[in-house]
């Protein structure tokens, strides 16, 4: 008969579960792929998601999850029925969302059937197992995609590779050859290469550093720091120390906006006020007065500790160290330069000179007050009043009046003539002006303006000189179409596009008045709003008269060139193309 083994496996695959959801099956484990994972409701796990994609269900999100190699934990958000793949993140309570929270890898049971069996033997099926090796519950790693570094070796071994190092999914290991841990590990498991056990232990959060036993190919994961000793087998321990130690900081060093170590030593990083830190990994300072000590829960935080305080000029921050019990794992310093005390474990910074870059030649000319030219100069206008002009900005404040000017030098000239006016915002493509009492520099970048604010009087008029003559000047008329410079173009009107013919006229006997309209544009509105327009004159003086797409005998309108009249055609109408039409002397 089949053992006891085979008949709980058996029961096991058919109680299988197959849909989970929440809260009822919070805290159940599933098994995809060889991986264990177990379900928390309510939670969800910290930071951005390398993938989110439509699910349909919490049960199809751990499968998505299992499926891609990068990912260790999945997020299921009902709300949106989307699924956040995670690498890595920390747990938090969200009543919205459900995750799949990796536990282990395993070996998933599979069904035996059992051979025929002789009724007057009793038959054992099962063979002995080998409880004294560990089953190999892993595949090797893929770390393709941008977790290993170009400077990996192929392969490694010992002891010719004492001391090389090993950076994969953002951590660096040193090789310590005939070293292991003095204690007991957490997980051990079958491993085919020395190299792989460092992958296994990069690819967990869990694991610190791990041995591998040359002989029964055995990776051992260690979740914590210990004691090491001399061994038979081999370790691979994080380091966060430069490979190589600088004898002097950088000419030029790079800008980072990451503190992780060793990957960023020698590099500039920025703090949120702009004050600039050259970070050094496994130094402290050579011999800095302490100004304070900060318990803080993180290497950012630190640095932000030396921000808000402004007699500190350089920190030291001890990484990995669970701030407790008043512990502090920030010390700020009231000096500091470039230091060549190596320390393991913590890692110190000091302020340094901001980066710098070739500087680019102004475009600005003195006396212009033209865009690109006027940029950061000053105008004086004909009342004596200065103003500083900003090109591609606008103020946009309250606006006290708005005019239509010929050039942005005549909106400052009209500005200044107005006691009430400090500043001035202008768009070329309108010509409009709009006043305003703003007496700061413009806030709102916009590449379609140029502004002016004022910055008091220089005396009297004794800036006046050509434009003397915008101070009394009338405001431009509103803005239009107009066939001094739009002949052939497109002219949109209620959603819909016209092309205009300067002077060209439609003529049919079936023409009608569409009434209001006091300029081209309007025309061409009014005709946009009335189905029956297929084709429209603008007349000055006369107003706006429309025709049909055929006349009461069924003709068509013809179109000619008249002096008299400005002809609009709906492109979306019979008529989008007048020069098809029959033309009129």
């Amino acid at each position: 008969m089949p053992s006891i083994t085979i008949l709980l496996t058996l029961v096991a695959v058919v109680a299988a579960q197959t849909q989970y959801s929440c809260p009822a099956d919070s805290g159940k484990t599933t098994v995809v792929n060889s991986k264990k994972y177990e379900l928390k409701c309510a939670k969800g796990i910290k930071g951005m998601p390398f993938e989110e994609e439509p699910c349909t269900d919490v049960t199809a999100c751990a499968q998505r999850c299992a499926a891609n190699p990068e990912c260790l934990h999945s997020t299921f958000i009902d709300k949106t029925k989307k699924c956040a793949l995670k690498k890595e993140g920390e747990v938090f309570d969200n009543a919205a969302l459900a995750t799949w929270y990796f536990v282990e890898k395993v070996v998933e049971p599979k069904p035996v059937e059992p051979k025929p069996v002789d009724n007057t033997k009793p038959v054992d099926n099962t063979k002995p197992v080998d409880n004294t090796k560990p089953v190999d519950n892993q595949k090797p790693i893929d770390n393709s995609g941008g977790k290993e570094d170009p400077e990996n070796q192929a392969s490694y071994a010992c002891p010719a590779d004492q001391g090389k190092r090993y950076v994969t999914n953002g951590k660096t290991y040193e090789l310590k050859c005939n070293t292991g841990h003095a204690q007991g590990h957490w997980r051990a498991e079958s491993c085919p290469t020395l190299k792989e056990c460092a992958s296994r232990c990069a690819n967990d959060p869990q694991c610190f550093s791990s041995d591998f036993d040359e002989g029964s190919r055995v990776c051992a994961l260690k979740k914590a720091p210990a004691v090491t000793t001399g061994w038979s087998g081999h370790v691979w321990w994080p380091t966060e120390c430069p490979k190589t130690r600088q004898a002097s900081a950088a000419a030029k060093p790079v800008v980072t906006t990451s503190l992780t170590c060793p990957q960023n030593d020698g590099k500039i990083f920025e703090g949120s006020d702009g004050t600039w830190f050259y970070l050094q990994c496994c130094s402290d300072a050579d011999g800095a007065v302490i100004l304070d000590y900060k318990v803080v829960s993180s290497h950012k935080e630190c640095s932000e500790e030396c921000v808000k305080n402004k007699q500190c000029k350089s920190f030291m921050f001890i990484p990995g160290m669970e701030p407790a019990g008043g512990h502090a794992n920030c010390r700020l310093y009231t000096n500091g330069n470039f230091s060549m005390t190596r320390l393991e474990g913590v890692h110190y910074a000091f302020v340094t000179d901001p980066p710098t870059k070739d500087a680019e030649l102004s475009d600005a000319k003195r006396c212009s007050t033209e865009c690109p030219s006027a940029d950061g100069q000053l105008y004086v206008s004909p009342t004596g009043e200065n103003f500083l002009m900003s090109c591609k900005a606008r103020h946009g404040t309250t606006v006290l009046k708005t005019e239509r000017r010929p050039s942005f030098e005549a909106c400052m000239a009209s500005c200044a003539a107005m006691p009430a006016c400090q500043s001035a915002d202008y768009e070329p493509r309108t010509k409009k002006c709009f006043f305003g009492n703003n007496t700061k520099r413009p806030a709102i970048t916009a590449e379609a303006f140029v502004s002016a604010h004022s910055l008091g009087c220089s005396g009297a008029c004794a800036g006046c000189k050509k434009g003397c003559d915008q101070v009394g000047s009338s405001p431009m008329p509103a803005d239009a179409a107009t066939c001094a410079e739009d002949h052939g173009k497109l002219i949109a009107a209620a959603g819909q596009d016209f092309r205009l013919y300067c002077s060209h006229c439609f003529r049919s006997s079936g023409h009608f008045i569409l009434p209001g309209a006091t300029n081209l544009a309007e025309c061409a509105k009014a005709c946009a709003d009335e189905p029956r327009c297929h084709g429209v004159n603008w007349i000055a003086g006369k107003g706006c008269n429309a025709h049909p797409e055929r006349d009461p005998g069924g003709n068509r309108p013809t179109f000619g060139q008249e002096a008299t009249c400005h002809a609009l055609a709906p492109l979306d109408r019979s008529m989008a193309e007048p020069e098809s039409l029959q033309k009129h002397s």
